[in-house]
């Protein structure tokens, strides 16, 4: 018998290899057909940025509405200003890791249909997302500073 080759399998169909799993570096925004990429760029980008400002919409009004909370609150636990800070970075990393990882968009994209994806079809994993979101956090505190140092 040669161990270089497998025996056919009993009922004659031959299993096809398993595909190994293809990493791409990069994720685009992908949607419904009227705005796949190379169609309109200019549409495609605007409802990338209008989804953006659609979720730093949302995370801010969850901010709002603990700094809100605190301040007319009898005895604040801590600093209202504070807590409307951290409660709006929190907002924005469970929104934008662990919310889009779980429905594979997040609200803002949602509403117009777009979603992350690979090349091949693949989703980020949380670990990319989360690496995404401290860099674009990273970047959000560094370009003021850039500007105004």
């Amino acid at each position: 018998m040669d161990l270089d080759k497998r025996p056919a399998p009993r009922n004659g169909t031959r299993r096809p290899a398993p595909r190994a799993k293809k990493k791409t570096p990069d994720f685009d925004f992908v949607t419904a057909d009227w705005a796949t990429p190379g169609r309109d760029e200019g549409l495609r980008h605007t409802l990338i940025v209008v989804a953006f400002l659609l979720d730093l919409l949302l995370h801010s009004g969850v901010g709002l509405a603990v700094w809100n909370a605190f301040v007319h609150s009898a005895q604040p636990p801590w600093n209202p200003i504070m807590s409307g800070i951290l409660a709006g970075v929190i907002a924005s990393f469970l929104h934008r890791t662990f919310l889009q990882r779980l429905i594979r968009t997040t609200l803002g994209k949602a509403l117009f249909g777009l979603r992350l994806r690979g090349d091949d079809g693949s989703y980020p994993t949380l670990w990319r997302l989360i690496k995404q979101w401290f860099v674009g956090a990273f970047l959000a505190v560094a370009a003021p500073l850039q500007i105004l140092g």
